[in-house]
């Protein structure tokens, strides 16, 4: 896939996504991984996602931010099947606290599908603000 094709199908991925389009998982391949690159001692998740996984993840998420996880890409860089996302969350949970973290995602693609993505974030932002998943 060249770049700017590349960059163009993540970016409709995550739009799709932050927008509840369940098609975006049609983007995703059915043996993909996610990874979650946390290093916080006392991080709360997993970190590594099959799609399915993941996608309860994802859509869980309408319990803990019951106005909505905003979900901004800030850029990208793209070099054939591999596109680096720049990117920012905000909203509230629950309990009201503020979640704002940052994020730097890289994501693979093989066969017109993302393959692999690792998300990079402020995981102690996360342990902090965020409820343990059951």
């Amino acid at each position: 896939m060249k770049a700017e094709d590349a960059r163009r199908f993540v970016l409709d991925f995550f739009a799709e996504l932050t927008s509840g389009n369940s098609r975006c998982w049609d983007r995703v391949a059915e043996d993909a991984t996610w990874q979650l690159m946390a290093r916080a001692k006392d991080y709360p998740y997993p970190s590594e996602y099959t799609k399915a996984s993941y996608r309860a993840l994802c859509e869980g998420s309408a319990d803990m931010f019951p106005t909505g996880l905003r979900f901004t890409i800030l850029g990208t860089t793209a070099e054939e099947d591999r596109v680096a996302v720049e990117a920012e969350s905000y909203g509230r949970t629950r309990a009201g606290k503020l979640y704002n973290n940052v994020y730097h995602l890289l994501v693979l693609l093989e066969g017109g599908k993302i393959k692999t993505a690792r998300e990079y974030l402020d995981s102690g932002h996360a342990t902090e603000v965020l409820e343990r998943p059951a």
